[in-house]
């Protein structure tokens, strides 16, 4: 998340730079609402203390407004090779990355 933290300032500075400055929050997805909780919670847990200056940088933007945490359900998830999926789950997927199966087609 941190990463992606990182990407959105720097797209929002460069957006800002050429005379297009977002006007709301940019949004960040993730499917895991514990790190979304612990991203905007203040409150810091013994567990989590090697994660302290990530959370910190994420708490910051969110702070100031410039990102918005938001959860991502793992239906909507790109997601081919961490876990298993119906077939209908992999169609969907398949038709978002606009995939098919060569073979099917002969």
């Amino acid at each position: 998340m941190v990463n992606v933290t990182c990407e959105l300032v720097w797209i929002k500075d460069l957006l800002t730079e050429v005379g297009f400055p977002p006007q709301y929050p940019m949004r960040l997805y993730c499917y895991n609402q514990a790190v979304i909780n612990r991203a905007e919670n203040p409150l810091f847990h013994e567990c989590t203390k090697h994660i302290d200056v990530d959370c910190h940088l994420i708490r910051q933007k969110i702070k100031k407004k410039i990102i918005q945490a938001r959860r991502v359900s793992s239906d909507h998830q790109l997601d081919l090779l961490t876990k298993s999926h119906g077939n209908a789950q992999v169609d969907f997927i398949y038709d978002k990355l606009d995939m098919y199966d060569v073979y099917a087609l002969a």
